[in-house]
């Protein structure tokens, strides 16, 4: 024969134990108890007192015993579909040269995101408490992945340089399933399944044929109703309204000072009786009229329709085939048919499920046909049929990690649940180093980091291998590469310029300036710095870069010194160019110092004249002083390196008088033989040595 198995409905106003087995496919129910809580033990299917929760399961427990005759140690239970948490999270990872995305990788991406999502929950404990602690992950789904950008079914085996995964994960706090598990073990049982409530109603209401109509399952508690949506031959949805049948009492209670307790006797009672005998707290007997009081009730039982309906749309995406109700609240007033309007659906495709209908269900005692066990029976016929949530307990570096077994467990949600990051087992690269130039962003990236090592029972071991009750892991984090660095050679490649300058082959460095500090291409990279960079450089640049500026070789003129190649004559590809210019490659610079004479070098005002002809030829007169190394000069003294030049410029307007012109002039004072006089003519005209002169005068000398 068959053994039996132990089920507990722990629900928010009741408790249920069951017994039962399976036997061809069917559910036999061997013996059902119910019993309420004395007090408002559980809110929203969450346990707020554990010891009057205990109190009432260590009662059933014993009575279940008594008319069984077994020794009751392990007990299969569900957790309420409110306590479930869903969250999206992305993963990103960079492949600095490209790479094939292995399954490995692609896991680790997946946890990742898990991860990521996971960082978006509540914390119910301390900061201090992480959250891969303070939560069981139930399971998740791949929503996008994309490489490089594109979004693609897969990017398993696929080539890239970034990877990205969307997941959404659905999660569990840790808190609901230790305070079940503490109320039954001071009732002395042993834990053995956990499936969550949603899951379990489903899986026998909704039975593998039905599942090809779009249906919709709510199972309205006291504290919750929890949704499932089917439809193309698969459960497609769960959803929770946090809302049911405590707010209907809730108002009971409000209207005529009751408390919660009579309340709920009372709304029991109102499709049954027409008048409902009770006792407020005030100590006042009330015989209240079952019209009256579901006519109060009516607008809370419109606002829980319109939740349910709100909840449905957005799961569906459009009003379902029918809508089937289970648990106690579905028995509230007016609610098939308020839903119904809500959805735009017929009446009749709104039924409140009996457990006494169900088809696979044997034996149940007539007194337990209603809605509110079939909770129970789901629970008790999940375990039986489906794989559900065990627990095993794995050794993590030394440290014990428990684990909710959805399936079949693997490495990498061990780490995951122990709070290792996943990104660190294979070593992080190291941090990039940016820097911009000429406004442009540029990045070295950083350097491979060293995988970590993964061992299991003392192998090598993979993320995706399968894990049993008591194994050890041994896990060594990767190890950081090295942040990038580098110098501006590593970046400005082929900038060097190019060229001649008088017939030698030079190559010139860019310019390369952060504000005003010039830097060389050996320099290292600072992070964040912004550099202007010129390669094409000006003609000094090229003759500093050639040496050519570096010469001692110059003049003094009035005592300021003045270094040669100031004077140099420049050209650029055979024409005259300034110093300025900007030079390209393969351009030609010649750099010549001309044979000088003062005239070449002196302000203009030095070399202005007073020209007049003497004897036919022109001759210039001077009012300026010249001296070239302290000997008289004039305009026709060539120029050497080290000369020191002295000139003075006349004070006064000058006015040349014709005696002046000697000066000039190469002129011997001894006249000829046989002359003795000299005449002096101006424009034809004689005149004596003082005569003022005018500019073009032309000038004679004669000796008669």
């Amino acid at each position: 024969m068959l053994e039996d198995i132990f089920v507990l409905d722990i629900g928010t106003r009741s408790v249920i134990a069951l017994l039962a087995r399976l036997e061809k496919g069917d559910l036999i129910v061997s013996h059902l108890l119910f019993k309420e809580h004395k007090s408002r033990a559980m809110l929203d299917g969450q346990i707020h007192h554990v010891d009057q929760v205990t109190e009432v399961i260590e009662e059933l427990v014993q009575e279940m015993k008594r008319i069984s005759g077994q020794d009751l140690k392990k007990v299969a239970v569900a957790a309420a579909g409110r306590a479930l948490t869903t969250v999206k999270g992305t993963a990103h990872s960079k492949y600095t040269n490209g790479a094939v995305i292995s399954r490995e990788e692609l896991m680790s991406l997946e946890l990742q995101a898990v991860q990521q999502a996971q960082l978006a929950l509540p914390k119910y404990n301390s900061d201090k408490t992480p959250l891969s602690q303070q939560y069981y992950c139930v399971g998740y789904s791949v929503l996008r992945e994309c490489l490089d950008g594109i979004r693609l079914g897969t990017i398993l085996g696929q080539r890239g340089q970034e990877a990205e995964v969307e997941v959404v994960a659905t999660f569990l706090p840790r808190i609901v399933v230790e305070s079940l598990h503490v109320a039954l073990q001071q009732a002395g049982l042993e834990l053995c399944s956990i499936t969550l409530e949603p899951i379990a109603v489903a899986n026998l209401v909704l039975t593998q044929s039905m599942r090809r109509l779009n249906l919709v399952l709510v199972d309205i508690g006291a504290g919750t109703a929890d949704i499932a949506v089917c439809g193309g031959n698969s459960i497609s949805a769960f959803g929770m309204v946090p809302t049911a049948g405590d707010e209907i009492t809730e108002t009971i209670s409000d209207q005529y000072l009751l408390d919660f307790i009579k309340a709920e006797e009372v709304k029991r009672q109102l499709e049954i009786c027409d008048e409902v005998h009770t006792v407020d707290v005030l100590g006042i007997e009330q015989n209240l009229i079952c019209s009256e009081v579901r006519s109060i009730i009516k607008p809370a039982v419109e606002e829980l329709a319109t939740a349910i309906a709100k909840e449905i749309l957005i799961l569906n995406n459009k009003p379902p085939q029918a809508v089937l109700l289970v648990g106690g609240g579905s028995l509230t007033p007016f609610l098939p048919q308020t839903l119904a309007g809500m959805l735009e659906i017929p009446e009749n495709r709104i039924v409140v499920q009996q457990a006494g209908k169900l088809q696979q269900v044997q034996n149940l005692p007539v007194e337990f046909h209603g809605p509110s066990f079939i909770t129970v029976l789901g629970i008790a016929y999940t375990f039986l049929t489906s794989p559900t949530m065990g627990f095993i307990s794995v050794n993590i570096n030394g440290e014990p990690v428990k684990l909710l077994q959805l399936a079949q467990n693997t490495v990498a949600e061990a780490l995951v649940a122990s709070g290792h990051s996943l990104r660190d087992i294979y070593g992080r690269p190291g941090l990039a180093l940016t820097c911009e130039i000429n406004d442009q962003l540029y990045t070295l990236p950083g350097k491979h980091g060293k995988p970590g090592r993964i061992t299991l029972n003392g192998k090598d071991a993979e993320l995706s291998e399968k894990l049993n009750d008591g194994d050890m892991i041994e896990f060594i984090p990767g190890l950081t590469g090295e942040d990038g660095k580098g110098n501006y050679k590593d970046i400005l490649k082929n900038t060097k310029l190019t060229c001649t300058v008088n017939n030698k082959r030079i190559t010139i460095d860019p310019l390369i300036m952060l504000g005003d500090e010039v830097l060389s291409l050996q320099d290292q990279i600072k992070d964040g710095s912004k550099v202007k960079v010129r390669t094409n450089q000006t003609i000094r640049d090229v003759l500093a870069e050639a040496g050519l500026l570096e010469s001692q070789d110059k003049i003094w003129i009035n005592q300021r010194e003045i270094p040669l190649q100031e004077l140099a004559e420049i050209s650029k590809n055979g024409q005259k160019a300034r110093m300025d210019e900007v030079v390209y490659a393969g351009d030609r610079i010649k750099l010549e110092l001309p044979k000088l004479k003062i005239r070449d070098i002196l302000p203009e005002e030095v070399s202005q004249t007073f020209e007049v002809f003497v004897n036919g030829k022109t001759v210039a007169l001077r009012s300026n002083q010249i001296w070239v190394n302290d000997e008289t000069a004039d305009f026709d003294t060539s120029i050497e390196k080290g000369d020191k030049i002295e000139y003075v410029l006349a004070q006064r307007v000058f006015r040349p008088i014709l005696i002046d012109v000697f000066k000039e002039i190469e002129f011997s004072s001894q006249p000829p033989l046989g002359k003795s006089k000299l005449l002096l003519k101006v424009n034809d005209e004689e005149k004596e040595y003082t005569y003022e002169l005018q500019r073009g005068d032309r000038i004679q000398f004669t000796w008669i």
